[in-house]
């Protein structure tokens, strides 16, 4: 018992070269590639990536803006040239209809012809505009005028006749008396429709917006 006690103490005593029970320090360590310092490299590789692809985004919608501002402008510039052209043929209706101005100088033919006139730009600017503007000016035509009298037959003037006849400062020719239509608009529903019109008309070019700021 006593030999095989020896032997065992001296396979303990032994030296180990093959390394088997020796723990190397370098093991014992925490590992330096740890979550926190994995986390650190990620970011530092993700974040001028985010920077990146932020700043390509930050730029598209920079010029998206820009281009809405550009469209912007060109449709109310647009509007603007509308409202050049059309506005003073709406008021010229708006004079005739309410006997206000030179309406004594406008004949019926040439009251139909700016009827004429003024639906051709309508339908032109309608795409430009919104609903309410196109449904406005039809309403103010439609009470200056009656319409679908018959087919190639002129629109006929919503007004009375008589009162046309006797303070035309021309010449009057009877066949126009045929353009004047029995329903006649009051000139009270003239100025209502007109107003509307014009509203719609302000409202599209941005006047009333600007107005409301001016206010505030």
């Amino acid at each position: 018992m006593y030999e095989a006690r020896s032997r065992l103490h001296t396979r303990c005593n032994a030296p180990d070269p093959g390394g088997l029970l020796h723990v190397s320090a370098q093991t014992m360590q925490p590992n330096s590639w740890n979550s926190l310092e994995i986390a650190k490299l990620v970011a530092g590789i993700l974040t001028p990536i985010a920077l990146a692809v932020l700043g390509i985004y930050l730029h598209r919608l920079a010029k998206r803006f820009e281009y809405l501002q550009w469209r912007n402008q060109k449709l109310t510039e647009k509007r603007l040239s509308v409202y050049d052209s059309l506005a003073p043929k709406l008021n010229d209706l708006f004079c005739y209809f309410t006997y206000v101005g030179a309406w004594r100088d406008m004949s019926p033919t040439s009251v139909v012809g700016l009827k004429r006139s003024i639906d051709k730009e309508i339908h032109l600017a309608a795409p430009l505009f919104g609903k309410d503007f196109f449904k406005a000016l039809i309403a103010f035509q439609d009470t200056c005028f009656e319409t679908f009298t018959g087919w190639g037959r002129d629109a006929r003037l919503r007004t009375e006749c008589e009162r046309r006849r006797e303070y035309y400062s021309g010449d009057w020719q009877a066949s126009w008396d045929s353009l004047f239509s029995e329903n006649v608009s009051s000139t009270t529903s003239i100025k209502l429709a007109y107003a509307h019109a014009m509203q719609a008309f302000s409202k599209d070019i941005g006047v009333h917006e600007q107005a409301g700021a001016s206010e505030r």
